[in-house]
C-alpha cells in the first residue's frame, strides 16, 4: 500500500530540526512510491541521484526533475482515469516565478503532494478491489 497522507506542513516541520535530512527522505519515498504506482511509463530518478546532479548543475537539474515529477503525476493519473490539475507547466511556473513572492515553491510542493495523495488513494482502492481474499 502506498502512503496517502503526505502533508506539506509535516515536510516543513520535520525538515527544520533534522537539518534537511527529512526533506531528502520525504522526496526519496515520494519518488519510490510514484514509481510503484507508475509501472507503464518511464520511472522517476531517485532523489538522492537528483541531489548529486543538482550539485553539479548548480541546482538547475532539480528544477528539471520537478517538472518531470509533475508530468509523471499527470500521466499516471490519466492512465488511472483521473484528471490531475494543475499540470506540470503551472506547477513549475509557481516554483520559478512564485519564488519572487517567497511562497511559490510551497504552493508548487502543495500541488504535487496533493496530487500524489489523490493517486495513492485511487491506487490503494484499485489494489484492494483487485485483491482476492483466500480463506
Amino acid at each position: 500500500m502506498i502512503q496517502e497522507d503526505r502533508r506539506l506542513w509535516k515536510l516543513l516541520l520535520f525538515t527544520i530540526p533534522t537539518f534537511g535530512i527529512y526533506n531528502i527522505y520525504f522526496w526519496y519515498k515520494f519518488t519510490s512510491d510514484l514509481n510503484e504506482i507508475n509501472t507503464v511509463d518511464k520511472r522517476i530518478k531517485n532523489y538522492i541521484l537528483v541531489l548529486c546532479l543538482s550539485i553539479f548543475t548548480l541546482g538547475i537539474y532539480r528544477w528539471v526533475w520537478f517538472f518531470y515529477l509533475a508530468d509523471r503525476l499527470q500521466v499516471t493519473g490519466e492512465h488511472m482515469g483521473m484528471r490531475i490539475k494543475p499540470g506540470p507547466g503551472i506547477t513549475l511556473s509557481w516554483r520559478l516565478f512564485g519564488s519572487f513572492l517567497l511562497i511559490g515553491p510551497l504552493v508548487s510542493d502543495y500541488f504535487v503532494i496533493r496530487n500524489m495523495n489523490r493517486l495513492a488513494t485511487e491506487y490503494n482502492h484499485q489494489l484492494k478491489k483487485n485483491t482476492k481474499v483466500i480463506q
